[in-house]
C-alpha cells in the first residue's frame, strides 16, 4: 500500500521515476535522439543506437508505455509528442547541469569572495581545461586577444607564449596590459624579441601595478572575459561575454580601474 507521502506526490514521484528510467542507459535517450530525425525500422534502430536486439526491444517497449514512442506498421517506430517534449526537455536539463559544473570548476579556481554571482556567470560562455578538452580555455584566451580591436587586460600571470600574439597585434591593437612586475620578467627573459616589440609600439602600453587580482579580468569594445588561473599560474578557465548584463560590464571596468589606478602604476621603459 502506498504511503500517504506517495499519494500526495503522486505526480512528482511518476516524474522522478520517470528520469530515472531515461538516465538508466544512455541507449534509451539515444534512441529518442535517432527518432527524433525521422521514424526508423528496428533495424535501422539496432545499427545507429549499436545496441543489441533484445535490449533496443526491451528500451521500445518501455518507451512505448510511456507513450514516448509509438510504432507503426512494419515495425517502424516514430517519437510522439510527448516524447518530442521529454527529449527536449532533458536535453535543456543536461545542459544547464554541464553548465553548473563548468561554474563550479571554475569558482574554485577564484577566491571565495568572488563579487560575481552565479546567475550573471550562467549568462556568459563558459570555457574550463579538462581530459578531453586541455586547451579549451587557452584556446579561448588567445581568439580573444588575436580578435581585440581595444584591449585591457589585467592579470596576475600572463605566459610568454602569448607575447608572440600580442606582439603580432601591436601595431593594429590599442592594448593595456596590467600585471605584476614578475609578469613582465619572464615575459622578457622568455620571448625578448616579442616583449622589445611589445615596448617600443605606440599602441601598447604595459603597466606594472604592486597590487593585482589572483584572476584575470580582460575585455575589448563589446566583449569581456574573466579568467580563472591554476596553481602554476596558468590559465585554468575561462567565461566569455559577448553580450554582458550591465552588471558585468560595469564590475569589470570598475575592477580594472581599481588596479590600474595612478598611484600603483609604473610604465615599463
Amino acid at each position: 500500500m502506498k504511503s500517504e507521502n506517495e499519494h500526495k506526490h503522486g505526480v512528482e514521484n511518476n516524474g522522478y521515476r520517470d528520469v530515472q528510467f531515461l538516465t538508466g542507459t544512455q541507449d534509451r535517450l539515444r534512441i529518442l535522439q535517432v527518432l527524433s530525425e525521422s521514424p526508423h525500422a528496428q533495424s535501422e534502430l539496432e545499427k545507429k543506437v549499436d545496441v543489441h536486439r533484445t535490449t533496443l526491444r526491451r528500451n521500445l517497449r518501455e518507451l512505448q508505455e510511456r507513450d514516448w514512442v509509438t510504432e507503426r506498421s512494419g515495425k517502424v517506430y516514430e517519437i510522439t509528442p510527448v516524447g518530442r517534449f521529454v527529449l527536449s526537455s532533458f536535453t535543456d536539463l543536461l545542459e544547464d547541469i554541464e553548465s553548473a559544473a563548468k561554474i563550479g570548476s571554475f569558482l574554485s579556481k577564484v577566491p571565495r569572495k568572488f563579487s560575481v554571482d552565479v546567475d550573471a556567470l550562467s549568462s556568459g560562455e563558459i570555457a574550463v581545461n579538462g581530459f578531453d578538452v586541455p586547451f579549451e580555455a587557452v584556446n579561448e584566451f588567445t581568439a580573444f586577444i588575436e580578435n581585440a580591436d581595444r584591449l585591457r587586460l589585467c592579470a596576475p600571470a600572463i605566459n610568454p607564449k602569448y607575447a608572440s600574439v600580442l606582439a603580432q597585434r601591436a601595431s593594429t591593437t590599442d592594448s593595456e596590459i596590467v600585471g605584476p612586475a614578475e609578469c613582465f620578467e619572464t615575459i622578457g627573459q622568455a620571448e625578448p624579441a616579442e616583449f622589445d616589440a611589445l615596448q617600443r609600439s605606440e599602441t601598447v602600453q604595459m603597466i606594472v601595478v604592486d597590487e593585482y587580482p589572483s584572476y584575470g579580468i580582460c575585455f575589448s569594445e563589446n566583449k569581456y572575459m574573466i579568467i580563472a588561473y591554476n596553481d602554476g599560474s596558468g590559465i585554468y578557465g575561462v567565461v566569455r561575454f559577448d553580450d554582458p548584463v550591465p552588471g558585468i560590464e560595469r564590475w569589470m571596468k570598475e575592477k580594472y580601474a581599481s588596479f590600474k589606478r595612478a598611484e600603483n602604476r609604473i610604465k615599463t621603459d
